[in-house]
């Protein structure tokens, strides 16, 4: 008999909101094909129908205008080598289509606006090619770059909460360009991304944004003290905004000592009872980790113990949903149409 979580895994739309599996196939020199790779990578397209996601933000660059477009073309051609497992979505439409049709929605994702030099032309292109997603950094650089979309990026390394409120007073935040972009990503209806970016960057960001921003892979500060991690303050701002945030899989995101399934649901919780129900999802960031790293669920085959996981903390039936993609669903929704 099918249990709870089973039926609820099944009957939901799964997104996860990064996926770094093709940028990883390149950088190692194969295929940048979910179909023609197996170990050591997290995703397979086995793995990944085994896993139930019916939408995965899935890298598409980040500061190689080159790498880019080769990433670009990969994600292009899967509908096209495999038309009864993929589709690329530009429109929640699709992600829900996708659902019925027991496909695999594509969703292009640069983690970083820094491959568009200071385009916005070249912006509004990759937005042709399917772009819905876009970090506006990946804390590049210690000095202003003429590309970067926010300043003095890689000082964010902070893991105490005094540290952290010091490097909001020290640090700047949007660049010019970087105040373009996300007037611009609101115009064409890209959902902006503030993974990677530093506090007064997200704050900024935040402020100027006319739609829902995201916050796609990370973790909860006030449950694992890292610097990518989200603090209490930033959340509350982000759901205000109508934002989702993304709960990685990475165990140093997950518990700096002891890691495991519990410590992730304990962030899950966090969020929850912080902001309520509406605004966390997953952001597995698999194959975006160390080599040596062991996710949790360590592949995507696995992805129902999440699920199993949600189900023991005492999540309800809505909830569990809204959990797995509804809220990254609704966001993409609002701002893609």
């Amino acid at each position: 008999m099918d249990t709870r979580a089973e039926i609820l895994h099944r009957q939901a739309i799964i997104v996860d909101a990064h996926n770094d599996s093709l940028a990883r196939m390149r950088s190692k020199g194969d295929p940048m094909d979910f179909g023609a790779v197996d170990e050591p990578y997290h995703c397979n397209t086995a793995r990944l129908r085994e896993s139930g996601i019916t939408a995965l933000f899935s890298y598409v660059g980040s500061t190689d205008l080159i790498a880019s477009l080769e990433l670009w073309q990969a994600l292009l051609r899967h509908p096209e080598v495999y038309p009864d497992t993929y589709v690329v979505a530009r429109h929640a439409a699709d992600i829900c289509q996708a659902k019925q049709d027991r496909r695999i929605a594509l969703v292009g994702q640069l983690e970083s606006c820094s491959c568009l030099g200071k385009s916005l032309g070249a912006l509004e292109l990759f937005h042709r090619l399917g772009l819905r997603v876009a970090n506006l950094t990946h804390g590049e650089g210690l000095d202003r770059h003429e590309t970067s979309l926010q300043v003095d990026g890689s000082v964010f390394d902070y893991t105490t909460a005094d540290a952290r409120q010091a490097m909001r007073r020290e640090v700047r935040g949007l660049t010019e360009f970087g105040r373009d972009v996300v007037k611009t990503c609101n115009s064409l209806g890209i959902i902006v991304d503030l993974a990677h970016a530093n506090d007064r960057t997200f704050f900024d960001a935040l402020e100027l944004s006319q739609q829902p921003c995201i916050f796609s892979h990370g973790c909860v500060f006030a449950i694992c003290p890292h610097f990518r991690g989200l603090m209490d303050d930033q959340i509350r701002a982000l759901a205000a905004s109508g934002g989702v945030m993304g709960v990685a899989f990475y165990h140093r995101f997950i518990h700096q000592e002891a890691p495991s399934m519990d410590r992730l649901m304990d962030q899950v919780e966090h969020v929850v009872n912080l902001v309520g129900p509406e605004h966390v999802g997953l952001g597995s960031d698999y194959d975006g980790l160390p080599d040596d790293a062991v996710p949790i669920p360590p592949h995507p085959g696995r992805l129902i113990e999440f699920t199993e996981a949600l189900v023991r903390r005492g999540f309800d039936d809505d909830t569990v949903t809204k959990i797995l993609g509804g809220n990254f669903l609704r966001v993409f929704q609002e701002v893609c149409g």
